[in-house]
């Protein structure tokens, strides 16, 4: 037998003797994805749990209006709208996008409200 034709025979044998065929390989493909999902942390949900009051996120809502982030209304509601706005401020102005009202979010914020 020639390298190539040994080489490929080997590999069918393998595969063939470990059990490896299409199903288990896309079950554990799908068991990876799984795994890789649950450890992902869900920012959001974190940013809708913030204890922040409803003046601050007024404000926060204002400084969004001001600075083309927001069209909702300005309410003192933390809502995943207000959340999503408060992420693409932070990540125009440079701040990891995690949708919490930090004291840098804040300040950046009260500038586009007043500026």
């Amino acid at each position: 037998m020639t390298r190539p034709t040994l080489v490929v025979v080997l590999f069918a044998t393998v595969a063939l003797a470990g059990g490896c065929h299409p199903r288990s390989a896309e079950t554990r493909a799908r068991e990876a994805a799984e795994k890789i999902k649950e450890s992902i942390p869900d920012v959001e949900a974190k940013a809708l749990a913030q204890h922040v009051t409803a003046e601050q996120v007024r404000r926060a809502q204002q400084g969004l209006v001001a600075a083309h982030e927001y069209l909702g209304d300005v309410n003192g509601t933390l809502d995943a709208v207000t959340v999503n706005s408060i992420e693409a401020f932070q990540r125009a102005h440079g701040i990891e996008p995690d949708g919490m009202l930090n004291e840098r979010t804040q300040h950046l914020l009260e500038q586009a409200a007043h500026g």
